[in-house]
């Protein structure tokens, strides 16, 4: 005798698989993305070479790009108070004010040059110390191998007094 609330396992698991297929939303589909073949060959030449003629350009660059922006973190966070702003940013507004758009653009490729010149220079800086710790480091290092001897006098002791080990 079985309990009357028992459902045999078959047609529980199909009443759970109808409710299942019900629930399921029959519209949506899925649809793949088709990706793109790319065909070689076909681009000309000329975007290569101006390719490379920007890497030879930019030869001079690679060393400091990495040290751009290195010490963001340390400025102080975007508050709702705007930074004072310098004598050519005021300038720039009033010749905006003024209607004189040309002098406006001029000043503020100054402002951009001068900014981008800071930040030149501070990763400059911060690849000259870089290279600066390093060598120190390289130096302490050989320093310290110059002074340690192969062989000290403690390990020299330890083995001379491992064959009387038993006859303490």
């Amino acid at each position: 005798m079985q309990p009357a609330w028992y459902i045999p396992g078959n047609v529980k698991f199909q009443d759970l698989r109808k409710k299942k297929e019900e629930m399921k939303p029959t519209d949506v589909r899925r649809r793949r993305r088709k990706r793109r073949k790319h065909k070689k060959g076909t681009d000309s030449e000329e975007p290569a070479e101006t390719s490379r003629e920007l890497q030879e350009e930019e030869k001079p660059w690679d060393g400091l790009k990495q040290y751009f922006g290195v010490n963001d973190r340390f400025h102080p966070p975007a508050c709702s108070k705007p930074p004072p702003k310098s004598g050519l940013e005021k300038s720039i507004e009033g010749a905006i004010a003024e209607g004189d758009i040309a002098k406006a653009e001029e000043m503020s490729d100054r402002l951009a040059t001068r900014e981008l010149a800071v930040k030149i220079a501070q990763a400059a800086d911060c690849r000259d110390f870089v290279q600066r710790k390093q060598e120190e480091d390289a130096l302490r290092a050989a320093q310290k191998r110059k002074r340690q001897i192969s062989w000290g006098f403690e390990a020299k002791r330890r083995w001379e007094t491992k064959s009387n080990m038993g006859f303490m």
